[in-house]
């Protein structure tokens, strides 16, 4: 009797040595299934190739172009030694932050507004509000004349706040030289981009009429009035 309960007894806790041991492969199977899954960066259906639009710089989008970060890079172990320095400094991050996400925005596959979105109109360089250019931009909407000045109007702004953060920042000839390169070559990039995107494809010049191009305007105390025929 007492071999057989000794059987017994190890046959059971054998058992469930096994059965404790399956729990466990199938509870780490399903563990890995589940971290594998977690993925907590934004995916290509919501931000785009590129990658998400914050968190990446210090500015948004600003993974969107090394000429942006090289840019910041130069005032980033630096201190204004005026008051308007970080005003200034500040708004340039505004436009760069404004170009990259532009950027982020076209060549997302999605062709919807949303890191553009965030970002606020200020009035001292832009046109209209940046989410609407980036509308725009997707139904084709923008004349060639419209993208020249909005993006003239950023380029002329940025490049005023740069000369004056040259001084303010005290940057050497070199640095301030680099500061405009980098500037230039993240403007040309976008530029070039949004011309491609923005602008309609018909070569139609009806198709590119704007409220804000210049028309000709008849009075309407003349429109009545027949073709002159005097002299004079």
């Amino acid at each position: 009797m007492e071999e057989a309960g000794s059987t017994i007894t190890t046959s059971s806790t054998t058992f469930f040595v096994v059965v404790a041991v399956l729990i466990g492969i199938i509870a780490g199977l399903i563990a890995h299934v589940v971290l594998s899954k977690r993925n907590t960066t934004p995916s290509g259906s919501q931000e785009g190739f590129q990658g998400p639009a914050k968190g990446v710089s210090h500015i948004p989008c600003g993974q969107e172009s090394s000429e942006a970060i090289a840019l910041l890079e130069i005032f980033a172990n630096k201190t204004s030694s005026t008051g308007e320095g970080l005003p200034d400094l500040s708004e340039l991050k505004e436009i760069l932050s404004k170009l990259c996400c532009l950027k982020h925005d076209l060549m997302a596959p999605t062709q919807v507004v949303q890191s553009m979105l965030y970002l606020p109109y200020n009035n001292t360089h832009d046109r209209e509000n940046p989410a609407d250019t980036v509308a725009r931009c997707f139904t084709k909407s923008i004349p060639p004349r419209d993208l020249d000045i909005t993006f003239g109007t950023w380029k002329k702004r940025a490049l005023t706040l740069i000369n004056r953060l040259c001084t303010s920042y005290k940057l050497s000839g070199r640095e301030s030289e680099n500061v405009v390169n980098h500037f230039n070559n993240l403007w040309i990039d976008v530029f070039a981009i949004a011309k491609n995107a923005c602008v309609p494809s018909s070569q139609d010049g009806s198709s590119f009429v704007s409220p804000r191009d210049v028309k000709g305007f008849t009075p309407e105390t003349v429109e009545e009035l027949g073709a002159y025929t005097g002299y004079y």
